[in-house]
């Protein structure tokens, strides 16, 4: 039986809290709004949606589970505190994200699911397309997962294994990501790779012979040089995402899902923003059942993409998309597949210091990013360092870069696996600081020795940046 029951929705779950505070000197408190500062958290629709933020918290604290039986229903409802309806639609969406599997009968009751990596992309991918983003984006981040995955080759060259003789069906970044051991970047791998492959854009070879050559050289530059080559240039005029491609990414499950349908319904909504329909008239009209059509508006309401009304107003779309959604189902995805505290820390160390490089490029180009000034506190905040952290994803002007960072902080908050020297906020916070400036010279050079600097002091004891500095 987990231990759902110590939850209480102003209290995180003990063990994440004190993972956080070892990290960041954070106790309980800090430890939920540390999350909702990488969330973007907008404040719950009701009290259902409070309860599923509150479980997904303390599913997260105790490492997305998989499996694990949280008791009979009316037993969860009961320690949860709900009333039936409120319990009930927090249920009900929480099954739609896949992220709990609802089962009746002797033996039944709930237990932890996670999401599908269909139901991850088609999210990400609806996102982008009620945004206005175009393919570019996509292939941009597949791009830079690459540059991560060869970066941690040719760091481990040595010992790297021979390449795998009969290649995998996601392209030779995520097998030689598998062959670095960390399974993080896989994962990232094999996210790009079918973000790009939904998008109907061209899939990543098999295997490429100059390249292996290259890591095994350990020259990184002749290998990023390559990897330009295999990606081509990021196209300018590249169309925009739309709804149908979400759709797409939603039906490779091969399951009818709520999921799918709440593209279309976003879909619809955005075409014809006038009239509305019930549940009923949507159920009937697509060939769904009445349940899956609450399913499907439920999660729409609870990504804030449409406020639910009652009777036959039915929904409608609700303000500028927020990135919240997606991230509360890709963290439980990443975590869910067992990735280690130290796999994900050098993910997001890299990620962060491309996200600056970007950002210098583009003002080195003649563009111009929104630098903010960010005071300094008298003591080391947490909090500072976190926002520092989200300006700089945001100056890379890729959104989906942004997204899966976050993604990847919020699941490595929650990890309490693998005991790791904590990091010195200050250090990281007077790197990014200078990386500030750096990019507001459009000095790439610069940015990018920060930027690696950076990603050793995040991966190594708290005095490495001080013995440089």
């Amino acid at each position: 039986m987990t231990n759902i029951a110590q939850y209480r929705p102003d209290r995180g779950p003990h063990l994440a809290a004190m993972n956080a505070e070892r990290v960041f000197g954070a106790g309980t408190d800090e430890l939920q709004r540390i999350s909702a500062c990488m969330l973007g958290a907008q404040m719950p629709a009701s009290l259902a949606h409070e309860a599923v933020h509150g479980m997904e918290m303390c599913l997260l604290g105790q490492g997305w589970p998989v499996g694990r039986s949280l008791g009979a229903l009316p037993d969860v409802r009961t320690r949860l505190g709900l009333g039936r309806p409120a319990f009930r639609e927090a249920i009900t969406i929480l099954e739609a994200r896949g992220l709990l599997d609802v089962r009746r009968g002797p033996g039944g009751g709930l237990f932890v699911a996670a999401p599908a990596l269909e139901d991850v992309v088609g999210a990400v991918l609806m996102y982008l397309a009620l945004t206005g983003e175009t393919f570019a984006l996509i292939e941009e981040f597949r791009l830079l997962v690459w540059r991560m995955i060869v970066d941690a080759a040719v760091q481990r060259h040595p010992t790297l294994p021979h390449p795998v003789t009969t290649p995998g069906s996601w392209g030779f970044a995520a097998d030689l990501a598998e062959q670095t051991g960390n399974t993080t970047m896989a994962l990232l791998a094999k996210l790009a790779e079918m973000l790009v492959r939904t998008s109907q854009r061209d899939a990543a070879p098999a295997r490429d012979d100059a390249l292996d050559a290259m890591i095994r050289q350990g020259d990184l530059t002749k290998a990023f040089e390559r990897l330009d080559a295999l990606a081509g240039p990021v196209p300018r005029d590249a169309p925009v995402v739309t709804l149908e491609v979400a759709e797409r990414a939603f039906s490779l499950s091969g399951r009818k899902s709520a999921m799918a349908l709440a593209a279309r319904m976003t879909r619809e909504l955005t075409a014809r923003a006038g009239a509305q329909e019930a549940e009923w008239e949507t159920a009937e009209r697509l060939g769904y059942t009445d349940a899956v059509v609450r399913q499907a508006r439920r999660i729409l309401q609870d990504f804030g993409i449409v406020r639910c009304r009652q009777g036959r107003k039915g929904a409608e779309l609700a303000p500028p998309a927020a990135p919240t959604g997606v991230i509360r189902l890709l963290a439980p995805f990443l975590m869910a597949s067992a990735m280690s505290a130290s796999d994900e820390k050098e993910a997001i160390a890299f990620l962060v210091g491309e996200a600056s490089v970007l950002a210098a490029r583009r003002v080195e180009a003649g563009g111009a990013v929104p630098i903010t000034c960010f005071p300094s506190p008298p003591m080391p905040d947490p909090f500072e360092a976190l926002a520092l952290e989200n300006h700089l994803l945001e100056l890379s002007g890729n959104p989906l870069l942004a997204i899966v960072v976050r993604s990847l902080g919020v699941a490595s908050i929650f990890a309490s696996a693998d005991p790791l020297p904590p990091i010195d906020v200050r250090d990281v916070t007077a790197i990014n600081r200078r990386i500030l400036q750096a990019i507001e010279l459009g000095d790439v050079g610069a940015v990018a020795a920060l930027a690696r600097l950076k990603m050793e002091v995040m991966q190594h004891p708290a005095d490495s940046y001080r013995k440089v500095a």
